[in-house]
């Protein structure tokens, strides 16, 4: 029985010591605080600016060309009689220039003419250009305020955010700058 008593004795030992162990050496006050923590959040570099080309524009009609006189040294553009004496509907001489026309465009030469003749010098003879009406030029007018508009909301978005999580204010004004 002295065995069983021991067994009984040890067990409740190492069971009231391991349920109060702590308490035995007494209690020891935890102290809590908060305290704001500085994190330094990496900024991504800005994209660099958009870079846009100005393409050219074509406005063409079948309206004739007015292709001037020469100018003589006083700035001038003479005419005289045409040489033959030719007459024009109403009995009068056609005048003619006296230095020749500044173009040698053939006379009814339209805007037409000219675009589809520069068009064929460019493209090695072959007549290609792409054409736009009225209507689908607007869109492309109203497409390109829908980009702008777009792309200056998201630049404030960015401009916010960068002022709330960077700590130098100067520096945000000088690397953002809206347009």
């Amino acid at each position: 029985m002295t065995v069983k008593n021991s067994i009984v004795w040890t067990t409740l030992l190492t069971i009231s010591i391991l349920t109060s162990s702590c308490s035995l050496l007494g209690t020891r006050l935890i102290e809590t605080s908060s305290k704001p923590i500085e994190i330094d959040i990496i900024q991504p570099s800005m994209p660099r600016n958009i870079d846009l080309k100005d393409p050219k524009w074509h406005v063409v009609s079948s309206k004739t060309i007015a292709n001037p006189c020469v100018k003589d040294d006083e700035g001038k553009r003479p005419k005289i009689d045409h040489p033959d004496g030719l007459l024009n509907d109403k009995g009068k001489v056609i005048r003619v220039c006296k230095f020749g026309k500044e173009n040698e465009w053939p006379e009814g030469y339209t805007y037409l003419d000219k675009f589809l003749d520069s068009v064929k010098k460019q493209n090695s003879g072959d007549v290609v250009f792409f054409a736009v009406t009225t209507e689908d030029y607007e869109l492309m007018a109203y497409n390109m305020q829908e980009l702008r508009r777009y792309i200056r909301e998201v630049q404030e978005v960015v401009v916010y955010y960068r002022s709330v999580t960077i700590n130098d204010k100067e520096g945000i004004a000088g690397e953002v700058t809206k347009k």
